[in-house]
This record gives structure tokens, C-alpha cells and sequence, in this order.
């Protein structure tokens, strides 16, 4: 049975997801779009690096001009403000260090989802930029979805035990960042989530763990389906994770597949309608 989210103030809600294009759908903005929709909530979105992959694997990626993605965050701010906004695959330093420059004082809730590799091991972002997210946007988020090794990389240490992913928990607590997500992965036939937020006790929320399911573009609708849930008034952080995660798991458990490789999430299972169950 659900927990109700307490319910929410936007008429008309408008997110705003800023990341990288998958042209096979999976992914980033798109994935993004396909969540929001499905949730009910206006899409927007900012283009910052185009990829060319499909279920196989990532052959290209692209960095788009740094004034043209902000151009693009400009003109979404300043005619379809959004109620909530959601980051993916941002490229660069540079870029990074503007997108920050550019979210810093607002007031709407960010939902950082630090994508560093794709689902098949290519890398999206360099050294640099993983301290640019750490020192520029990971200050400003409502909550970062960091999965193991994106934390790895985040706190420069490995994660190889419970002990060790606390530590690396309470770097980022340190460097700014007030509230996670962590993807902490497989745990025998469970799938754990670690919902960290700087003062608080640690919730552990847990799926079961799906053979074969449908993994490609699984963070990024976590972040999108959370963003959503904000978009939508909803404040209860635990409730909306804990929702979030077990709609995300209905896409990845679904029984329709696509492609030959890592299949798509399957974003047309994720329940629609009232989050609040009512």
C-alpha cells in the first residue's frame, strides 16, 4: 500500500531537466521527458552534450557551446519557470561552473543526478568537472543520486564497505551537499538506496533485485521521478524517494524489452496519475 504524498501547490507543474541527449530513448533528457509526462508534469529541457549510442554501448559524445546551453536554461527561466529542476550529463568544468553560477539563489528545488559514465562504462565527465560538481552544484541541490561510483569519485576514496560509504556520505555533507540519495546497488536479492541527509539517522529503502531487467536509463528517471514528485508541492523527502524508487523498479521489472544490449527503462509502466494514491 502507499504512504500518500502530502499533497502539492502547483496548478500547471513545469520541471525543467538540464543533461545530455540519448537518441535511443533510454537516457537522459529523453528519459527525463518521458518521466515527466507520465507523472504529469510540463517538460522542459536544456540540451548540454548530444551522444551517439543505443542499447550497445556510447560511440560519440559531443559537448555543446557553453553559451548556447545557457542560452537555453535563460529561455526556459524566463517564460515556463519551473517548479522543480533536475541535472544529468553536464560536460565540462567550464559549463558546470556556469549552470551553478546561473541556478545560485533560486529558491526551486534541484535534483542533481551526477552522471560521470553511461550505463555501458563511457565517460562523461573529466577530473575537473567532478570537482566542479562537488564544489559548485552539489551546494545548491535539494538532493544529490549519486550511485556508488559516482560517490567514489565524488569523495575521492574508494567505497568498498558499509563503513567506507558513510565516510564518503559524510565528505560530501562536508563539501556541502545536504541531502543524498545513494544508489548503494545489489545486496543479495535486494537492492539498497541510501537516503542521507546531514544530521539526520541514514533510512535504508530496499527493491528487490531484478535478473535482466531493465537497467538503461534507470538513475535518470530516479532523479526525474523525484523531481517530479517535487514539481508536484510534495515534501515529505522519505515518502517521495521511497515512491520514487518503487516506481522506477515497476519500469525496470517490466516485461517489454528494446534493443539487443542493456535494455531501457520502460517508462510507459511507471504508475501515472495522483502520486498520492488517492
Amino acid at each position: 500500500m502507499r504512504v500518500p504524498l502530502d499533497s502539492g501547490h502547483a496548478e500547471h507543474p513545469v520541471a525543467l531537466t538540464i543533461a545530455g541527449s540519448d537518441p535511443s530513448g533510454g537516457a537522459g533528457l529523453q528519459a527525463d521527458l518521458k518521466t515527466f509526462q507520465q507523472l504529469g508534469v510540463y517538460g522542459a529541457s536544456a540540451v548540454t552534450l548530444i551522444t551517439v549510442q543505443n542499447t550497445r554501448g556510447v560511440s560519440r559524445v559531443q559537448l555543446l557551446p557553453e553559451d548556447l546551453v545557457l542560452q537555453q536554461i535563460d529561455a526556459v527561466l524566463s517564460d515556463i519557470p519551473p517548479h522543480a529542476i533536475k541535472t544529468g550529463a553536464l560536460g565540462g568544468e567550464d559549463l558546470i561552473r556556469s549552470i551553478a553560477a546561473r541556478l545560485a539563489g533560486g529558491t526551486v528545488p534541484l535534483v542533481v543526478d551526477p552522471v560521470l559514465v553511461s550505463k555501458h562504462g563511457a565517460p562523461l565527465a573529466d577530473p575537473p568537472a567532478v570537482v566542479a560538481l562537488r564544489e559548485n552544484l552539489l551546494p545548491l541541490a535539494f538532493l544529490v543520486t549519486p550511485n556508488r561510483h559516482e560517490l567514489e569519485r565524488l569523495a575521492e576514496m574508494p567505497v568498498g564497505d558499509l563503513v567506507e560509504m558513510r565516510r564518503a556520505i559524510e565528505r560530501l555533507h562536508e563539501a556541502g551537499a545536504k541531502r543524498l540519495l545513494v544508489k548503494a546497488g545489489r545486496a543479495g536479492d535486494r537492492m539498497l538506496h541510501w537516503l542521507a541527509e546531514a544530521g539526520k539517522e541514514t533510512v535504508v529503502l530496499e527493491t528487490p533485485w531484478v535478473q535482466g531487467g531493465n537497467q538503461h536509463g534507470s538513475g535518470c528517471t530516479l532523479a526525474a521521478t523525484i523531481a517530479s514528485f517535487l514539481a508536484l508541492g510534495h515534501s515529505d523527502l522519505a515518502v517521495i524517494c521511497r515512491q520514487a524508487i518503487d516506481r522506477v523498479w515497476q519500469a525496470v521489472a517490466s516485461p517489454r524489452h528494446f534493443g539487443q544490449g542493456i535494455s531501457p527503462v520502460d517508462h510507459m509502466a511507471i504508475e501515472s496519475g495522483d502520486p498520492s494514491g488517492s
